[in-house]
């Protein structure tokens, strides 16, 4: 969604795709106000009953609907949210990006690879890039940034104050026609406060077993960015493992099967700093290997997630 929204001619609408175009099964688009173990209520009233479900609610960014739409659930309309957006960067000669773990820091790579004439800031609140990831990782991210001219501050705590941003620590304002607050990711779990709220930690995130049974229920799965499973480790990559793991269990259990407890997965992260640079993190390794590096480099994993769910983009419509 990054690279749609910078350059939404070259990617178009292909990182969306109607899930009843290849869901095999019955698709409800609708909002789940309230759960139990029994049954979900929906914002229309109406119910859906169930003997088993799994909790895959992931999670969103509440300052970035650009990433994850807050608001918008029609095809078209997303299509239209994406070229808005690309307009008002196109006007814009400076933009500040908030944030400096892995959404900032390849927003602020894709913005300044297609408009590297425009002035890019990015603001961090603490004193590296990437936090919690390596530290030649972190250094890689900060030496591709700024070759491409991104100005990265650091230890810098913004607030809003009027059409400017002011940081807390140096008193310093930041003035652009643009900011993008790329922090603030929040699990999708608000509709289980009702009915479930013993089964969320102070995070908000659903509780669960080695077996990703929620905890207190035999009947109910939750995985990904909803839940607390492999709790520092968030991203599509694990999400998907643990999509295919969570699958397995359930077919060896209905076959009376015995089945192997989850185990963490290890942390593979590849972030890109732009159109044609980025760097990996491995188990055993930090690389800025193109073979690496274009795993996700291409389409920023389009391609890849849609292998995963057995289906293809559909075709490309830009405008």
């Amino acid at each position: 969604m990054l690279r749609n929204t910078t350059n939404p001619q070259e990617i178009g609408n292909t990182p969306r795709k109607k899930y009843s175009d290849f869901i095999n099964g019955s698709f409800i688009q609708s909002t789940v106000i309230s759960m139990n173990n029994k049954e979900v209520i929906l914002s229309d009233g109406n119910t859906i009953g169930f003997n088993s479900a799994i909790i895959a609610t992931g999670s969103s960014y509440p300052t970035l609907s650009l990433a994850k739409s807050n608001t918008v659930t029609d095809y078209t309309e997303r299509d239209n949210e994406i070229q808005k957006e690309n307009n008002l960067l196109k006007e814009a000669k400076s933009i500040l990006i908030i944030g400096g773990g892995v959404v900032g820091v390849e927003f602020a790579g894709e913005i300044s690879s297609t408009f590297p004439n425009k002035k890019v800031t990015l603001a961090h609140s603490s004193n590296t890039l990437l936090d919690n990831l390596k530290p030649k990782m972190q250094e890689k991210a900060y030496e591709q940034l700024t070759s491409r001219g991104v100005d990265i501050k650091f230890n810098r705590r913004l607030k809003k104050d009027g059409d400017q941003y002011k940081c807390s620590i140096s008193n310093e304002t930041i003035k652009a026609d643009i900011t993008y607050v790329c922090v603030g990711l929040v699990p999708n779990t608000n509709f289980l406060k009702k009915e479930m709220s013993t089964i969320l930690n102070d995070r908000g995130l659903v509780k669960v077993d080695n077996f990703m049974k929620v905890e207190g229920y035999d009947n109910i799965y939750a995985l990904g960015d909803c839940s607390n499973l492999d709790n520092d480790n968030k991203n599509g990559y694990v999400a998907a493992v643990q999509g295919r793991l969570l699958t397995d269990m359930l077919i060896k259990t209905l076959n009376g099967q015995k089945v192997k407890p989850y185990k963490k997965q290890p942390l593979i992260i590849v972030t890109t700093t732009g159109t044609d640079t980025g760097v990996a993190q491995l188990p055993f390794a930090v690389t800025t290997s193109k073979f690496m590096i274009n795993t996700k480099q291409k389409d920023l994993g389009n391609s890849n997630m849609y292998k995963m769910l057995g289906t293809v983009p559909d075709k490309l419509n830009s405008k």
